[in-house]
């Protein structure tokens, strides 16, 4: 199985200081890597349809559409129009 974090080189890279935010169009097939390099942190994140501004990340009916409590690999983010934002590739994190 190809590990597919390694299929798309990020587009970027910035390190955000605490409280630190960022903007940006997100691309079909782009990837996007959140990483904690202390330990501890929080990401509040916000998706919204960029050809349809009202169209936003819906997390209850992402969570419920999917029939699981916590989101992790393999899961996708649903918009509240029903359709899908983004796909959780991979976390080495996970919820426990």
């Amino acid at each position: 199985m190809t590990d597919s974090t390694q299929l798309f080189p990020p587009f970027a890279e910035e390190m955000l200081p605490g409280g630190g935010h960022r903007s940006f169009v997100l691309k079909r097939g782009q990837l996007l890597r959140l990483t904690d390099l202390r330990g501890g942190a929080n990401v509040s994140l916000t998706l919204l349809n960029a050809n349809e501004k009202t169209e936003r990340l819906n997390l209850p009916d992402s969570l419920k559409c999917q029939h699981t409590a916590k989101l992790t690999s393999g899961h996708c983010l649903y918009s509240d129009m029903g359709r899908v934002l983004a796909a959780i590739t991979a976390d080495t994190c996970g919820w426990g």
